[in-house]
């Protein structure tokens, strides 16, 4: 009888040798042997007959324990290329392939309870070696955890449940970079916009993208921005889409650690001075930049006081040339300094009577600051905006629109969505993990504000797909607006990490990392070794009453006869409240295999293929 047919099965029997077919094979070969020990008569084929039927009847059950070891030995690494993908995927548009397997159910987790508390070694000898095939190659994990699906399935996800967000966790070579693999070249088969942040900045995982692309049939969609290949890579302005300048003061304020106290009033500082510049710029009909944002931080604000005060006017005071005229006499051969100065008392006699602007105030303001003191005030941000700025990394971040002679590619992700654009951003963080950081952090503040926009008045919108590996590393404010809001504007975030630990650490507490965590709908976890991962993973499914089987046995003599010995054995089967998936075989799953808790609350057990290229259709 099966495991899953019997309830009170004692599922490490599992693993038990096969005397079914052992039973079959010695009665076959006492058919075989009896003609020719004796005379065959009709004694002998009664007998001959007698021993096939009794052969027979063990070998349905022998034959489905044998197909149990095999799954329980686990599966070698499965090769899939992308026009087999394609396939999978013709009639399931709605949804996304998530590899091979089967719903986790209770019964599951009974034997997983039960096969967990036998011997380690004893399971490796009867389930590891099937797999290993390669000694230099050792097999990791327990395969037999995968094998206690009675059948596989292809397995799908639909797409309504993805803008729920996805989490996928695991530990380094446990395959996150397979799972982002699968699920980013469906959807640029799909012909959808998708987003890589790479902090690492994988070359794999750019040219697996890249090959998306090609096998979707047009490369050109393919973007790369990585500051290590600055020669060819794509100019991104991380500061292009805003729906209010003050965004940019945010975003840029928020390269600066904040650990309160004084290190608070130097980032409100810091943030009103960007403003004021900023406002500046947009008064002069510019694009702000990292690039003038320094400028002007470091040397000063002079130069940008006396154009923006020529602009304002010229575009509030209809007697413009009348006014400025005497004004005009005293700019001749000033220096930048006096030529604000000049400026600054044009606006505070004449232009502010007429039309005031606080934005203007603001940048005048900070032009008469005292210059030791404000240095002072922004020597927090100063550093990060000058590796920001400076040399190749200065050019790909602050591109020069009007350089035709700059063969670089310039976009801005407004433009990348818009294109349904498949653009892979290396932060190269291995590098320079501070500047790899304020890289990523700006680009997912660039998406937010065009998640914004999108949210507010976009209409017919087409499903945007980020994928953000090491999430911790870049997570901030506006990704986690995105995580709150972005299913209305059809923003889909996939989120790699290796440990819970890193988002609290990077937040500043767990609770507020599960907090933001608790915004994601769908969870894949591939191998964990953190504990406290792995209770959060398990945390997020639902718990089950499962039935332990006991064993007990006693032996005894009386005092009356102490040689005779008596004994007494007994079984028990009680409940326990249990997690559907226990947590410590989180930290035992082979490569390539998850258990996922997706929106809705399924929970699936699956393994994920290794995309190859393939031939062209």
């Amino acid at each position: 009888m099966s495991a899953k047919d019997n309830d009170s099965a004692d599922y490490r029997m599992l693993f038990r040798p096969n005397y079914e077919l052992i039973n079959t094979a010695v009665w076959w070969a006492a058919a075989l042997f009896l003609p020719l020990a004796t005379y065959f008569t009709f004694s002998t084929a009664v007998l001959c007959i007698f021993c096939l039927f009794s052969g027979a009847r063990t070998l349905p059950s022998g034959l489905e324990l044998r197909a149990r070891h095999r799954r329980l030995a686990g599966h070698g690494l499965e090769f899939t290329d992308l026009s087999a993908l394609r396939r999978r995927c013709q009639g399931h548009e709605n949804e996304i392939w998530i590899g091979r397997g089967f719903a986790w159910e209770r019964r599951h987790a009974e034997m997983a309870s039960q096969i967990s508390a036998m011997d380690e070694s004893a399971l490796e000898k009867l389930s590891g070696a099937a797999v290993q095939t390669d000694p230099a190659q050792p097999v990791m994990g327990s395969a037999w955890i995968h094998g206690l699906g009675e059948t596989e399935e292809e397995l799908y996800q639909h797409l309504k449940h993805v803008e729920g967000h996805s989490l996928i966790v695991g530990t380094t070579g446990a395959g996150k970079t397979r799972m982002f693999d699968l699920l980013i070249s469906q959807a640029v088969l799909r012909g959808e916009s998708v987003i890589i942040i790479d902090p690492k900045g994988d070359k794999e995982m750019a040219a697996n993208a890249r090959r998306a692309c090609r096998a979707a049939g047009d490369e050109e969609r393919f973007i790369m921005f990585n500051p290590a290949f600055a020669e060819t890579s794509a100019r991104i302005n991380p500061l292009a889409n805003f729906s209010r300048p003050t965004e940019i003061a945010s975003r840029i304020a928020a390269l600066m650690p904040d650990s309160g106290g004084a290190s608070s009033t130097f980032k409100a500082f810091s943030w009103q001075a960007v403003n004021n510049i900023v406002q500046g710029e947009v008064i002069c009909g510019r694009r702000p930049t990292l690039i003038g944002i320094s400028h002007y931080l470091a040397g000063g604000c002079a130069a940008l006081v006396a154009e923006a005060v020529r602009e304002y006017a010229l575009q509030t005071d209809e007697n413009f040339q009348e006014d400025f005229a005497p004004y005009q006499r005293r700019l001749a051969g000033a220096s930048v300094e006096k030529q604000a100065g000049v400026m600054r008392d044009f606006y505070r006699q004449v232009i502010s009577a007429k039309a005031p602007s606080a934005d203007l105030e603001g940048l005048i303001s900070m032009f008469e600051h005292d210059a030791a003191h404000f240095s002072k005030m922004v020597s927090g941000l100063l550093p990060m905006m000058s590796m920001l700025t400076s040399g190749a990394l200065g050019q790909l971040l602050s591109p020069d629109f009007q350089d035709l002679k700059d063969p670089r590619r310039l976009y801005d992700t407004r433009q990348i969505i818009n294109g349904a654009r498949v653009a892979y951003i290396g932060l190269d963080s291995l590098t320079d993990s501070m500047v790899g950081s304020a890289i990523g952090s700006l680009i997912l503040s660039d998406l937010a504000s065009v998640a914004g926009d999108r949210y507010n008045y976009g209409t017919d919108l087409k499903p945007v797909n980020i994928f953000v590996d090491e999430a911790a590393e870049t997570i901030n404010e506006p990704m986690i607006a995105m995580l709150n809001k972005g299913r209305g504007a059809r923003f889909r975030l996939f989120v790699a990490t290796q440990t819970f630990a890193d988002f609290a650490a990077r937040l500043g507490s767990k609770d507020k990392a599960t907090q933001v965590l608790g915004n994601i709908n769908s969870v894949f976890a591939l191998r964990v070794t953190d504990l406290e991962t792995q209770e959060y993973i398990t945390g997020k499914m639902p718990t089950v009453r499962i039935r332990q089987l006991g064993h007990s046995a006693s032996a005894g003599g009386g005092s009356a006869e102490p040689l005779v010995i008596s004994t007494s054995g007994s079984e028990t089967l009680s409940q326990e409240e249990s997690p559907l998936f226990p947590a410590p075989l989180l930290g035992k799953l082979p490569n390539l295999e998850y258990i996922a808790s997706l929106a809705g609350g399924r929970v699936l057990k699956g393994r994920i293929p290794i995309l190859t290229e393939g031939e062209p259709e």
